[in-house]
């Protein structure tokens, strides 16, 4: 009962108060006092606060002031309690909503570690609702197996995920690009040797962005963030639209 009554928002001292009327009937603060060892001035102070929400009751005969409970009183007091949060709920939303700055946002960043956490991280893209940027090592992005790669690549392609990517002229790409059209790919590939390599692969979809690196140590990052994802979206489509930056 004791757990009930916590959760039902008393606090330990309350709770154990209100257990010891039910206990022991109307009693003055001085008998609460020693059923409960707490001192009497702190049995005033729980029992008033007790009888203002409605829990407990309160009379006076002569000096003495006398205190009940009754479990009826505590349901309806809590009933009424609950009803009056809903109805401030259902209007204090709306009010929080407006009054939220619309520039502002959390992140959220999810750290992955080792080779298992980076296949994980790398799935979270086939849950993705729209099309992938990516800027892509698949010479470190195989270390995950080819087997787990080429799965992850046919699954991607069955949920019509189509991905654009960016990635150095090398002899892994140039392998997969023979599959690009089955593996729903449209890749544009650059010279490392005069644009310097990539180490780390950068896939951008819906509000998130993840960084998987497995050049030395095997890692994952993922963003969510609106803005960030879109400014990453950014630059994707200016390297991809400028020949000067990409071929």
């Amino acid at each position: 009962m004791f757990e009930y009554l916590c959760k039902l928002g008393l606090t330990e001292k309350e709770a154990k108060v209100y257990l010891a009327l039910l206990e022991f009937g109307m009693q003055p603060a001085s008998v609460l006092a020693k059923k409960t060892d707490f001192p009497k001035a702190t049995i005033h102070f729980l029992c008033d606060n007790l009888v203002v929400r409605g829990y407990v009751r309160r009379s006076q005969k002569g000096r003495t002031r006398y205190f009940y409970a009754e479990p009826e009183d505590l349901s309806k007091a809590k009933t009424k309690e609950i009803s009056e949060q809903k109805e401030a709920l259902s209007r204090a939303i709306p009010l929080l909503k407006e009054y939220k700055n619309p520039f502002t946002s959390q992140p959220k960043v999810t750290f992955y570690e080792g080779l298992a956490g980076c296949k994980k991280a790398y799935l979270t893209v086939l849950d993705s609702k729209t099309d992938v940027r990516e800027f892509a090592a698949h010479d470190d992005l195989t270390k995950m197996g080819d087997n787990f790669m080429n799965d992850f690549m046919d699954e991607r392609a069955r949920r019509g995920i189509h991905i654009n990517v960016i990635c150095p002229n090398n002899q892994t790409h140039k392998r997969y690009k023979f599959l690009n059209k089955k593996q729903k790919r449209t890749m544009r590939m650059f010279s490392p040797q005069r644009k310097g390599d990539i180490y780390s692969s950068i896939d951008i979809f819906e509000n998130k962005v993840l960084l998987l690196n497995l050049y030395h140590d095997a890692f994952a990052i993922l963003i969510e963030n609106k803005e960030f994802a879109d400014t990453m979206k950014t630059i994707h489509d200016l390297a991809w639209e400028n020949p000067d930056n990409v071929k």
